[in-house]
């Protein structure tokens, strides 16, 4: 089944995008490059954590240094809370541990500052592409329980 094809698909415009950062300047860089993206804000890991209980994100772009709670703890703190939510971890230090820290806690992708708005949008499609295969592969799984068990109820069909 083809990704694109499939009418279930997630789009940009929809999809839920979490920008966490303690720079202002950070979200309005953020929210020109993404101004078609649908982007909530949150200037530390802990008010992040607060949005994140209340409302349904898919996807964090976390900031690796801020005050307080740190991107790498922020993304496993997001990885107990939400293990399925994809993490985009961006930094402006040019330290290879920050790298490998970040990909160790489980992130999704890994950016250096200044963030380029092509650099953002190629990490962003590849992720909603993972979700819709993954909803595509669900929805497939589902069907053969169905088949199995007529009675089950079949998320994601539409």
């Amino acid at each position: 089944m083809d990704i694109k094809s499939d009418k279930s698909e997630i789009r940009k415009p929809q999809t839920p995008i979490l920008f966490v950062d303690d720079e202002p300047m950070a979200h309005v860089i953020m929210k020109h490059h993404l101004k078609d993206w649908n982007v909530e804000s949150a200037y530390s890991a802990e008010e992040a954590l607060e949005i994140l209980n209340k409302r349904h994100i898919l996807i964090i772009i976390s900031d690796i240094s801020m005050p307080g709670m740190d991107g790498i703890e922020f993304l496993r703190e997001v990885r107990k809370r939400r293990g399925i939510v994809q993490v985009i971890i961006v930094t402006a230090s040019n330290r290879i541990d920050d790298l490998i820290n970040a990909f160790e806690a489980g992130a999704t992708d890994f950016l250096l500052k200044p963030l380029k708005k092509e650099e953002i949008e190629e990490a962003l499609e590849n992720i909603l592409a993972k979700i819709n295969r993954w909803k595509i592969t669900m929805k497939a799984l589902f069907h053969k329980k169905k088949e199995m068990d007529p009675k089950q109820v079949i998320p994601f069909d539409d």
